[in-house]
């Protein structure tokens, strides 16, 4: 009996191995099984060759689904089947597959032969080239009957497409032709990459005792496995890239909220497979050391807000309080790779919610200044009682569980010219330290500055923190109030009773109410009970999941002098609740004259995008309409250059990737046209591609470009870097 593969090495005798080879096959067949019947269903449905040939089409969707079942018994039972017999099933399923590829071929050549290159055999072609580059890494560890699979599929079409004999057909059997050149070498050096990876492994497991040659295949292999992931980083983020694609383009205003809701999950996951790819490729380039950090300008207190307020709601769903302190002489704005702070601090804090062994979290935040222009960002990340001891406490242990995100942190610290330490001690709980090196830009301090009208009031705080108890007081004080702590109930009652006795009431009490249970809901009733300090204006800081609940949102709205903030306490958020209930001022209605008088004057943003390529066309103005922009497409570096000499525009995106260095002249030659017209505006050029930026970054900026954004772009990033560039144009 003919064998499409026979073993030749002992891991390839090696059932384990052999099984785990077989099920990523089985896997990623599965894919792809459906799909090619419902690409051809639709290419007939949309199409018109079922109407020329209908009785053709019948017997070509019949036969596809014949093959199409035939291949299904032996994936979807693998487990059964692969059990009795691994080289039986592989032997059966690889001729099954045969069978798809020579009809999947019988139906290119049909269309082909029939149509000529147009209609439904362009989309069938196109089709089949991103099908078969999926297929040769699935099938590489099997290269001799991957070459046989992609002749069956390929050759065939090729031929028919070359005996059309006019152009088209000779320029599309010719690039096929080279098409399965090209996949079969790949799919021979893949296999290669694969088995000598699988050899490594399992010569390590037998030459324990070879020290030296441990060191080398270890070395070995961590090479191919940095290669093997960027490369498979890289297809797997075009592979997304066109599902991301497809999926903005969709408006989700005609949808149902169900619809909306799977549209956005769908998004998320797309996202999360990005951000998935993205980590990989870090640590492929952390490891090779090429990692090239994107420094920029940022508000530092305002991004490590931000960072705890996007945790807030995960961590009170999981039962975990969040407290933060950050050290008020923390300079106003720093320069630095502000994405991939956010990048560490994230992970970081989703490793401690998880690991949390009490129900609160401590973040605190400092700047150690070293030189006049440069610092230490310090972020201490803690699930302690108290942070008492420092970095070196003597009690603490290094921590060893470190999986690949954590790994990845320390990497990026590593970059940024800092250091990430996890410290467990059995008494004190555990603290991760993060140092990160940062340019200062602005000493400046933003503390809000004290209000008239507020001078002389006075604000009792129950319950706060006991950790920043003390720095929300003096923050308060520095309004120009008076602050006092007290702790419980009882003292709180006693306290507020006792002022007005004393006809010096309180003016404002502010009470924490604790995750687990609604105390300060309960205090808050207790106080407008009684009637001589019923009118003091109160401010609940609670969960927003507490906030929501229905005997909360009777309480507010019986009681108007009561109101809401959300934990953990933001000092603007803060500020302005306060100066509303103190001063009977609705900030939201303050602002609203301003808001419609900026509105009027608003200008609407001007983007001028630079794109060659449909989808991306499509896809980006679909985007920038989204946020607002008015969108001018430019197909060409030419036709942009000549736009811009005749318009006004706040902002070019150009894409990099355009043939012959086009991006490149078209910017050459705006920078030229603003140096010699002698303009007094910079007009940002952000730079779109799908490549690795980094190796040609000088090449970029020498040209005149200012930033640039990846492909496939993400909604979040582009909006980024509109308000980065927008605000300052």
């Amino acid at each position: 009996m003919f064998h499409f593969f026979v073993p030749s090495s002992k891991v390839q005798k090696d059932r384990a191995i052999m099984r785990e080879t077989d099920a990523r096959v089985a896997k990623y067949s599965r894919r792809g099984l459906i799909l090619n019947f419902l690409v051809f269903v639709l290419c007939l449905a949309f199409g018109d060759f079922e109407q020329k040939e209908h009785n053709t089409a019948i017997v070509l969707v019949t036969g596809l689904l014949l093959v199409t079942l035939v291949r299904s018994y032996y994936l979807f039972r693998f487990d059964a089947l692969y059990a009795r017999a691994p080289a039986r099933w592989r032997n059966q399923y690889f001729f099954a597959s045969c069978l798809g590829a020579a009809w999947w071929s019988v139906i290119l050549v049909t269309l082909t032969w029939v149509q000529g290159m147009r209609d439904e055999t362009l989309v069938m072609w196109l089709y089949s080239v991103v099908f078969y580059s999926s297929v040769a890494n699935v099938f590489a560890p099997y290269r001799h009957f991957l070459t046989l699979y992609l002749a069956i599929g390929q050759i065939p079409a090729a031929i028919t497409a070359l005996f059309l004999a006019n152009a088209d057909g000779l320029l599309y059997g010719a690039i096929m032709l080279m098409f399965y050149v090209m996949l079969s070498h790949q799919g021979k050096v893949t296999s290669l990459a694969y088995w000598e990876r699988l050899e490594a492994h399992y010569a390590l497991r037998e030459r324990a005792q070879g020290l030296e040659n441990e060191k080398r295949s270890s070395q070995a292999q961590i090479e191919l496995k940095n290669e093997f992931l960027v490369n498979l980083g890289q297809e797997i983020r075009s592979s997304i890239s066109d599902v991301m694609s497809t999926l903005s383009l969709i408006d989700d205003s005609q949808l149902s909220e169900h619809h909306r809701e799977l549209l956005s999950t769908a998004n998320k996951a797309a996202g999360r497979q990005i951000d998935l790819v993205n980590n990989v490729v870090d640590f492929s380039k952390i490891t090779t050391k090429t990692l090239v950090l994107d420094e920029v300008e940022f508000d530092l207190r305002r991004v490590l807000e931000k960072f705890v307020q996007d945790f807030t709601l995960d961590a009170h769903q999981q039962g975990v309080e969040l407290y933060y302190m950050f050290d008020p002489n923390m300079p106003l704005r720093v320069k630095g790779d502000v994405a991939r702070l956010n990048q560490i601090l994230a992970t970081l804090l989703n490793h401690t919610l998880k690991a949390s062994r009490i129900e609160h979290v401590f973040i605190e935040a400092r700047v150690h200044q070293e030189q006049d222009d440069f610092g230490e960002l310090q972020v201490i990340i803690s699930d302690s009682e108290k942070n008492v001891a420092g970095e070196n406490d003597p009690d603490a242990h290094e921590s060893n569980h470190v999986g690949i995100g954590l790994a990845i942190c320390k990497g990026l610290a590593e970059c940024m010219g800092g250091s990430i330490h996890l410290r467990e001690n059995k008494n004190r709980g555990n603290r991760i330290f993060i140092n990160v090196a940062l340019q200062i830009v602005s000493h400046e301090e933003r503390r809000f500055g004290s209000e008239q009208k507020l001078r002389g009031k006075r604000a009792l705080l129950v319950d706060p923190p006991e950790s920043n108890s003390n720095a929300l007081a003096d923050e308060i004080n520095a309004w120009g109030m008076s602050a006092v702590v007290v702790a419980g109930q009882e003292q709180a009652i006693a306290r507020l009773t006792e002022q007005a006795k004393a006809d010096t009431p309180f003016d404002l009490v502010l009470i924490f109410t604790k995750l687990n249970n609604m105390n300060g809901l309960a205090l808050s009733r207790e106080i407008v009970a009684h009637p001589e300090i019923a009118t003091v204006k109160q401010i609940i800081a609670m969960s927003i999941l507490q906030s929501d609940s229905p005997e909360m949102r009777l309480h507010l709205r019986s009681y108007p002098q009561v109101c809401v903030i959300e934990k953990p306490i933001m000092r603007k958020r803060l500020h302005d609740v306060a100066i509303q209930k103190l001063l009977n001022v609705n900030m939201d209605e303050e602002r609203k004259p301003y808001e419609r008088d900026a509105t009027l004057l608003a200008v609407v943003p001007r983007v001028l995008l630079v794109e060659d390529h449909r989808v991306d066309q499509m896809v980006i103005s679909a985007m920038l309409k989204k946020l607002g922009c008015y969108v001018q497409v430019a197909h060409n570096g030419l036709e942009a250059v000549e736009i811009v000499e005749k318009e006004r525009f706040d902002l070019v995106l150009m894409d990099y990737d355009m043939k012959e260095e086009d991006s490149l002249r078209a910017t050459q030659k705006i920078r030229d046209y603003e140096r010699t017209t002698h303009s007094l505006r910079h007009l940002p050029i952000v730079a779109v591609t799908a490549a690795q930026i980094e190796a040609c970054q000088d090449e970029y900026l020498a040209a005149g470009m200012d930033d640039y954004i990846a492909k496939p772009i993400r909604y979040d990033d582009l909006e980024a870097r509109l308000q980065r560039w927008l605000e300052k144009a």
